[in-house]
């Protein structure tokens, strides 16, 4: 007897993949409650809060590899009416695009405070940045699971989506400017036109290479 020829959909890769992220921010929660918590707070906390947080352990270096895929997926959904199973390759590719980005964009902050003898306040401005990446973790997971199996509303939910990540990006740029802006020893127009270098430009050319 012939076997039924198993179909490959996205719904396989899409289903694992967001499983396993929402199993991961469950594990964070519960393994890290006081981190957690923080995160939350961490929106609205004054900017010039004096706070520590360990850049490099498991729990922020958790939620930006998750943040990262989020990023990626939720491109991948908006972009496409339709995804197929080979779609994966695609988000593969979305998502190192964003963290080699980020990576060096994170060397180009530090460097660019080494520089000019101004590192606490760069440092601290990309420390406002990271939380972009915490923050899409939480917000977009549920968002996801919505815009890969809403059918009939995908398109309501992708511009929803897409609106969620512009917010949170704005948010931590407007965060990120008040930082750099307080302490920085550099003059307003030399920072704003770093800023423009650093966030403004390198945003806009992703955006056409997607």
């Amino acid at each position: 007897m012939d076997q039924i020829p198993v179909v490959l959909t996205p719904n396989i890769w899409m289903f694992s993949l967001l499983a396993a992220g929402t199993l991961l921010l469950g594990a964070l929660r519960y393994s890290y409650p006081q981190q957690f918590a923080g995160l939350w707070r961490a929106a609205i906390r004054p900017t010039d809060a004096q706070r520590r947080e360990v850049r490099f352990d498991a729990f922020n270096m958790s939620l930006e590899i998750w943040a990262i895929l989020a990023i990626a997926l939720s491109v991948l959904l908006i972009q496409s009416d339709h995804v197929v199973f080979s779609d994966w390759a695609i988000l593969i590719r979305y998502a190192l695009l964003l963290g080699i980005f980020l990576t060096l964009q994170g060397t180009i902050y530090q460097l660019a405070g080494f520089i000019f003898e101004d590192g606490e306040a760069y440092a601290a401005a990309w420390r406002e940045k990271s939380q972009f990446l915490r923050w899409s973790a939480i917000w977009l997971t549920p968002l996801i699971w919505w815009l890969a199996f809403a059918g009939e509303y995908r398109a309501a939910v992708g511009y929803v989506g897409a609106t969620l990540l512009i917010v949170l990006y704005l948010w931590s740029l407007a965060r990120l400017t008040i930082v750099l802006f307080r302490q920085s020893r550099l003059r307003s127009y030399h920072n704003l036109l770093y800023l423009c270098a650093l966030e403004i430009s390198p945003v806009l050319i992703i955006a056409l290479m997607m």
